[in-house]
């Protein structure tokens, strides 16, 4: 009997919390897919893939360049003093360390580019996110891979974010500092 009373006590107690909660109205957004299928982020892989294949061309050439340089310097080995030789080759050697290391750099910046580019696409599909919650009365923007179950079809929203993403924001263009 007194674990009657204590428990209706409890339940009187906690009943004014649960009332003082708001109503939660819920909408479902797949963002991993928005990320793969956004325009943006399409047309930022696009710039990625053009910058460093211009990256690599540059990187090729001057590579060839000392590979024949490399040639001439060997070809002249007999025609040089030692110290002379081994000056030269150090240089070559430096010059190459200076290329790769040029060319690592520009790996960095690319990278960071494209990180910087699809983080702004990720900042606008939140607004998106948020515009649409408030169009539809929804209070919590659910990620659908956070998603354990749901029994309503039209909790989904993925497919007019991502249209509403398209429109605002087609592309974004990739900034990349040497």
């Amino acid at each position: 009997m007194r674990m009657l009373i204590a428990a209706a006590l409890l339940c009187a107690s906690v009943a004014p919390v649960f009332a003082s909660v708001p109503q939660s109205v819920v909408i479902v957004i797949d963002t991993n897919r928005i990320m793969r299928e956004a325009k943006a982020v399409a047309e930022i892989a696009k710039q990625v893939e053009t910058v460093g294949a211009r990256y690599g061309s540059e990187f090729k050439a001057a590579e060839a360049r000392l590979r024949q340089e490399d040639q001439a310097l060997s070809q002249q080995r007999g025609l040089l003093n030692t110290e002379a030789y081994k000056a030269k080759v150090q240089e070559l050697r430096e010059r190459l360390a200076q290329l790769r290391s040029k060319a690592q750099r520009q790996r960095t910046a690319l990278d960071r580019a494209r990180s910087e580019a699809v983080r702004k696409v990720q900042v606008r599909l939140l607004h998106v996110a948020r515009d649409l919650a408030g169009k539809v009365g929804a209070n919590i923007v659910v990620q659908k891979a956070a998603l354990v179950w749901a029994d309503d079809p039209a909790l989904e929203f993925t497919e007019d974010a991502l249209t509403r993403l398209n429109e605002i924001l087609p592309s974004v263009t990739i900034e990349v500092s040497e």
